[in-house]
């Protein structure tokens, strides 16, 4: 499995000086966050798609991901960075975008999903900005901001697990959407082609600690409440397995860790 984080935007709405992908939550940037719980899941390869100011997100990358450059990022949007690493990534694909901070534990609940599948949440989905999941038994049928809130069934969080041959259908539908001078869509336009095709389904995290980072109040509840909430589950979480150890006698300690 590869993974793949789009991080080539400036992120100009939220006005840190910085690339949204390395403004600092909890003591660490959001790339941090991302390739922390990437590498929790097990993927064999990191690829980011940097732009602005790429220098300091190579940095900032170097010995745990390759790049790959999106020289325009200025005029494109996330198709284009998505299409620019069809051939720095093969087999099962994770795509993030840069800007969202979520529980780790979210994106081992969706690689743990059979085949291809998406993370949104039901309780939200009813603003301009967000980007909007209809489906239908828990399939995906369509991603778009524009769509009505009478169709919607929530907000994509930008967290997707495609399978090999989906992954390789998502950007032969961004190559098409290229040839056409559509850069200026988002990934959700090649990802909508995919479902046509191919089931994907649709996993709900309402309830679970999350947020996507496009605004300065986005980044204040990042820190304020999104953060807390998310090291609050590390620490019960933890505490949980050290009870669970303790409780064990040594001969199933000795099987377990076997």
């Amino acid at each position: 499995m590869d993974a793949l984080i789009l991080a080539a935007g400036q992120g100009s709405r939220l006005d840190v000086g910085v690339p949204k992908c390395l403004v600092q939550v909890g003591g660490r940037s959001l790339l941090d966050h991302q390739l922390d719980a990437i590498e929790r899941v097990g993927a064999d390869r990191v690829t980011v798609v940097v732009g602005y100011e790429h220098e300091q997100v190579e940095d900032a990358a170097k010995g745990r991901a390759q790049v790959v450059l999106n020289e325009r990022y200025a005029e494109t949007n996330s198709l284009y960075s998505f299409w620019l690493a069809r051939n720095a990534v093969e087999g099962d694909l994770l795509v993030l975008n840069s800007d969202v901070l979520f529980a780790p534990e979210l994106l081992s609940d969706l690689v743990a999903v059979t085949g291809s599948a998406l993370a949104f949440d039901s309780s939200s989905g009813d603003e301009d900005e967000h980007m909007k999941v209809r489906t239908r038994r828990g399939r995906l049928m369509r991603l778009s901001k524009e769509l009505p809130a009478l169709y919607s069934h929530g907000e994509s969080l930008g967290v997707v697990h495609l399978s090999r041959l989906a992954a390789r259908a998502a950007f032969s539908a961004a190559g098409s959407f290229v040839g056409r001078g559509r850069e200026d869509h988002w990934a959700a336009a090649a990802f909508n082609e995919v479902a046509r095709g191919h089931w994907v389904s649709c996993v709900d995290v309402a309830g679970q600690p999350w947020v996507e980072i496009d605004f300065p109040e986005d980044l204040d509840r990042a820190r304020n409440h999104t953060w807390p909430a998310i090291a609050a589950l590390r620490r019960e979480r933890s505490s949980a397995d050290d009870l669970w150890s303790t409780s064990m006698e040594p001969d199933e300690m000795e099987e377990v860790g076997t």
